[in-house]
């Protein structure tokens, strides 16, 4: 019997509010979902309020078959709604509203001791913008098996962007995951000068715990920086594009996924790209993933 790995991604558990209705979104539930997909036991650990918006999250997240026990319900604080607008490209920019249940994410021992056997964690900056996000996010970490994989979502969103938290996280990181805009952003913040390349080894050796660095660039694919090496794929185009909302968090998990079956980097780079591409041409961050797309890490 094959066991599946345990991961955890944290953090952010929303609605989006899209011009058609809303879509379950957050990157750690994006990135669960297809985790799962590819053959984790994921589990998302995150909150939301005891309304009607938490609620239809938890039956959201159930029908798709995640164990809920690590979404805490908060009496008292709101569920998080996120207003998405897309331009004509199908490219989202966010309105987040402050002070939600996400922020508030609580500590259980239950979570510590799925913590201490996990494979895989995948953790953000955006949910460490309130000091509780903050504390529980490393807390968990620090539970963490040393021979995890920990990926770090550099998620800048303004004005959500402190340069200490990015430093503690990226201490923390075996794996940064950020976007191509990200990369100057935090170049800048840092005081570093220099091509993006230059950028991507500098924060290798910076934090010397961080094996793997993967930008995703949009239509130009990805690239993936190694200590000695610098991978490139392009995505193929997608069929229609609808949104590009959680295209990068399916990047994210097969990133986790593929380093999990200790596949190399260009392996993993281009099922990357190919599931990207095909998130591009649904709506929202959770379609269902073809048999085609998912087989490879199910092997």
């Amino acid at each position: 019997m094959h066991t599946r790995p345990l991961t955890l991604s944290l953090g952010e558990v929303l609605w989006d509010i899209l011009p058609d209705g809303k879509a379950l979104g957050g990157a750690p539930s994006n990135v669960g979902w297809h985790a799962a997909q590819m053959g984790a036991d994921a589990r998302v650990v995150s909150a939301v309020g005891d309304d009607d918006l938490g609620r239809e999250i938890i039956d959201r997240l159930t029908a798709m078959g995640f164990d809920t026990s690590t979404v805490a319900v908060l009496p008292g604080i709101r569920t998080s709604t996120v207003d998405a607008f897309l331009d004509a490209s199908g490219n989202a920019t966010y309105t987040i509203h402050e002070d939600v249940a996400w922020d508030h994410m609580p500590v259980t021992d239950a979570v510590l001791d799925l913590a201490s056997r996990a494979q895989a964690i995948n953790f953000g900056s955006l949910a460490q913008r309130h000091p509780t996000g903050r504390t529980a996010t490393h807390a968990i970490l620090d539970r963490v098996p040393a021979t995890a994989v920990r990926i770090f979502d550099v998620n800048l969103r303004p004005p959500y962007i402190n340069r200490d938290i990015l430093d503690a996280g990226l201490h923390k990181a075996s794996v940064i995951k950020m976007n191509h805009d990200e990369l100057p952003y935090i170049a800048s913040l840092f005081g570093w000068n220099g091509r993006p390349e230059d950028t991507m080894l500098r924060l290798l050796e910076t934090y010397p715990g961080v094996g793997h660095l993967v930008v995703t660039r949009a239509s130009d694919g990805a690239w993936w920086q190694t200590r000695d090496r610098l991978y490139s794929q392009t995505p193929p185009p997608p069929a229609a594009m609808v949104d590009t909302i959680g295209a990068g968090d399916s990047v994210t998990a097969a990133v986790m996924m593929g380093l999990l079956k200790g596949w190399e980097p260009d392996r993993i780079l281009q099922a990357a790209m190919n599931i990207a591409s095909y998130v591009c041409s649904c709506r929202g961050g959770t379609p269902e993933l073809s048999e085609t797309l998912k087989n490879p890490f199910l092997g």
